[in-house]
């Protein structure tokens, strides 16, 4: 038989024998110390993190300098400027990546909090712009959101209140886009931004109509109010927590019938429904309480109360029907309330508390296990304002506490990033992997036949 046959046949056999097996276990958690012994850096714990350019960049204090800009890939954690010389710290926060430099704001101890931006260097980490130059005045910079090349967020001049402004990383190119509550002394503090569909979507206060929804192109004639949910009372439906899902924008939002509930937009009036009121047990206007949305495999997962087990895991697929809790982990009436969603690969992180410890936990939708911390006595004990898990690339950090170490920071690789999920139970890659190698196997035996012949 000819080398080539004989080939084809051992590569189809090789080929079906290379199909791994989806990795199942769970990952396991490495420790990081900035700030060595009992005392804690609290890394990742006085405010969010984010990524650029393979590095994790959070606030953190190694002991001598307060708490200051830090960065790492797991293998090198390095301060990258003390903003705020001495051990009063300038807090940065509120990271956000824009165009190859990652926004914040800090105070630097003459100017108050204002906007900075870093490329990872310290020669590269300056402040964009004093937006209140007043004296001893702060701005206060807020929920940076990128869109079409710019960062938008909300800040107070002194002038004008808390309202929406936009920076394309210049001095001069920071500017407010529009004053939506020109009352005197009145601020609209505007939150909660989400880019959809070319539009930034936030909720903002007027006196007319309360905290309803919002959306701006950028320009002042484009910043307009989307809809008025809650017709019946003045107070607003003060929507919250936008994510995008399928051609949807899906968030919180009240009205005085079914109290806070799940709601979704495609931009339109009409496209401004409610997905489910999920608070049923309760009567009245009591409410769910949905957010912390994150977007997972064409699901939406959130954490919400349906009025009998508490604040739990659920997600939707946009229906009422596929509105479903995932997971009762502090079962009995209590809340296990789960927080800081991080999807990575095949699964969903989050941390929650089964009644016992607060554990960081992973679900793919069907089970849900918790990830053992390294040593005994270890768990998540912050005091995380906004997100004490996120992801770089395949790698995810989270924080850690114990009596020796304090609180520090850890982080674990999720096989399932890199790969494409090829469990033999019938994944799409596995399939195709299958018929791949059948056919190349069908082919080598034509081969075979029609050489005998030959012969």
């Amino acid at each position: 038989m000819p080398a080539k046959r004989i080939l084809s046949a051992a590569l189809a056999l090789l080929l079906v024998a290379a199909i791994p097996a989806r990795a199942t276990s769970v990952p396991t958690l490495t420790v990081v110390e900035i700030n060595p012994g009992s005392g804690s850096s609290s890394a990742m714990d006085n405010s969010e993190s984010a990524a650029l350019d393979g590095y994790l960049y959070f606030t953190a204090t190694d002991g001598d300098s307060g708490y200051e800009l830090w960065r790492t890939n797991g293998e090198v954690t390095e301060l990258v400027k003390e903003i705020r010389s001495g051990a009063d710290g300038s807090y940065p926060d509120h990271f956000t990546a824009l165009g190859g430099y990652l926004y914040f704001r800090a105070n630097d101890g003459t100017s108050g909090n204002e906007l900075w931006r870093t490329d990872g260097t310290e020669a590269g980490t300056t402040r964009v712009k004093d937006i209140n130059s007043s004296a001893g005045g702060s701005s206060d910079p807020y929920g940076f959101t990128a869109l079409s090349g710019y960062l938008y967020f909300r800040a107070n001049d002194g002038t004008s209140g808390n309202e929406l402004w936009r920076t394309d990383g210049t001095e001069a190119g920071t500017t407010r886009v529009k004053d939506i509550n020109s009352s005197a002394g009145g601020s609209s503090n505007p939150g909660g931004f989400t880019a959809f569909n070319g539009h930034l979507y936030f909720q903002a206060y007027d006196s007319t109509n309360g905290f309803e929804l919002w959306r701006t192109d950028g320009t002042e004639a484009g910043t307009t109010r989307v809809k008025d949910i809650n017709t019946s009372e003045s107070g607003g439906s003060s929507p919250y927590g936008f994510t995008a899902l399928s051609g949807y924008l899906y968030f919180q939002a009240y009205d005085s019938t079914n109290g806070f509930e799940l709601w979704r937009t495609d931009g339109t009036e009409g496209g401004t429904t409610r997905v489910m009121d999920i608070n049923l047990a309760s009567s009245g206007a009591d409410g769910s309480y949905p957010d912390h949305f994150t977007a997972l495999n064409g699901y939406l997962y959130f954490r919400a109360d349906d009025g009998t087990n508490g604040f739990e895991l659920w997600r939707t697929d946009g229906t009422e029907a596929g509105t479903t809790r995932v997971e009762d982990i502090n079962s009995g009436g209590y809340s296990s309330y789960p927080d800081d969603f991080t999807a990575l690969g095949d699964y969903l992180y989050f941390q929650a508390n089964d009644g016992t410890r607060t554990y960081v936990y992973r679900t793919d939708g069907t089970a849900t296990e918790h990830v053992p911390f390294p040593v005994a006595g270890q768990s998540i004990n912050c005091d995380c304002y906004d997100t004490s898990i996120i992801a770089v690339g395949a790698r995810l950090y989270t924080t850690v506490y114990s009596d020796a170490i304090g609180n520090e920071f850890a982080y674990l690789d999720e096989p399932t990033y890199v790969l494409p999920e090829t469990n033999r139970g019938g994944s799409v890659w596995t399939v195709t992997l299958v018929i791949l190698a059948s056919l190349t196997a069908a082919a080598s035996i034509g081969l075979r036949v029609r050489g005998a012949k030959r012969a």
